[in-house]
């Protein structure tokens, strides 16, 4: 019944339009307007931009703190406390960031206060300008058998994460783009990059480099294609 009543609505707007007169006469705009209410739909409140990003950011700590209680904390007991810290401060701001861009393009008419690209940009050269620096540049002999654990663990988490992360952004207008995919992407894989920092027995820049940055720049590329995929589709 309402395809039937859109096609009348539509033939009727048609009509009207081929036969360039200025006004619709009274009966017709009321039966317009009849057709128009029924054909519409209740729709969801979408959330404040700044709401969303709180419940990112909180859902991002406790998911964070409660894997780390669990888990073995070798980067600490290493004594290399100081710089696992430090490193984990950079890719928390860089959640941050991605929480901030992310809200914004999930709630329409949100004011972009700077671009998406510019916090991968940021991040990005945090992330490895801190590993980069504050850890010493060893490889260890066994570099890929030593290394493949922590990047399957990272994955892991994160393709958990970035799950929980999609149903959230769900609460707000989804637009499948690069940036949506690598939003979603970053946040999950940095909640990953912590925990995983945390618990590392292997605190070389090398290591670092590789297995835990590489891995997550290629999880944020995957999550920038399965978005352009999902769009297409």
């Amino acid at each position: 019944m309402p395809d039937r009543m859109n096609d009348e609505l539509e033939r009727r707007l048609d009509a009207w339009v081929a036969s360039q007169s200025a006004d619709l006469s009274p009966d017709t705009q009321e039966k317009i307007k009849a057709m128009l209410a029924t054909s519409l739909q209740p729709v969801k409140p979408i959330p404040p931009s700044g709401r969303l990003v709180l419940v990112f950011l909180g859902v991002f700590a406790v998911c964070a703190l409660a894997l780390i209680a669990i888990m073995a904390k070798l980067g600490f007991q290493l004594g290399m406390g100081a710089p696992v810290a430090s490193i984990t401060a950079i890719v928390a701001v860089g959640a941050i960031l991605f929480a901030c861009t992310l809200a914004w393009q999930i709630v329409p008419a949100s004011r972009l206060v700077f671009p998406f690209w510019l916090a991968l940009a940021v991040t990005g050269l945090g992330v490895v300008g801190g590993m980069a620096s504050l850890f010493p540049w060893r490889t260890m002999q066994n570099f890929t058998a030593e290394g493949w654990p922590c990047a399957v663990m990272e994955l892991a988490i994160a393709i958990l994460a970035a799950a929980i992360f999609w149903l959230l952004a769900r609460r707000g207008a989804i637009f499948p783009t690069v940036s949506l995919g690598a939003g979603i992407g970053g946040l999950a894989v940095f909640l990953a990059m912590i925990v995983v920092q945390t618990q590392c027995m292997f605190q070389q820049a090398p290591h670092l480099l590789v297995w835990h940055a590489g891995t997550a720049a290629v999880f944020i590329a995957l999550g920038s294609v399965t978005a352009v995929a999902l769009g297409r589709a």
